[in-house]
């Protein structure tokens, strides 16, 4: 399983706002769910995304889109089950 600085480093990398790399991070390695803009983007969900995206993010919806198709794992994207399912997958890390 990759660790936090990795995924810190690919956000970085792919100019994903500063501001959102923390809820990656919580969401990739414990399944915490993500805001809003978020889910909206890992569920596909274009137009939800681009309703909720603050100013910063609207602008840089090809770089979250870049970062996770290169570096997220599939099954933790792409519609509202695999996102759903992540966070009941990993939710348990956050205790251990």
């Amino acid at each position: 399983m990759r660790d936090e600085l990795y995924y810190r480093e690919k956000l970085a990398a792919a100019h994903i706002p500063e501001h959102m790399h923390d809820g990656y991070v919580l969401y990739l390695l414990h399944g915490i769910p993500p805001g809003s803009f978020l889910t909206a983007v890992l569920t596909n969900d274009l137009r939800e995304a681009c309703g909720r995206a603050d100013e910063v993010n609207r602008a840089a919806l090809y770089q979250h889109v870049f970062f996770l198709y290169n570096y997220a794992p599939r099954n933790a994207l792409g519609s509202l089950e695999n996102v759903r399912e992540w966070m009941q997958q990993h939710s348990s890390e956050v205790a251990s």
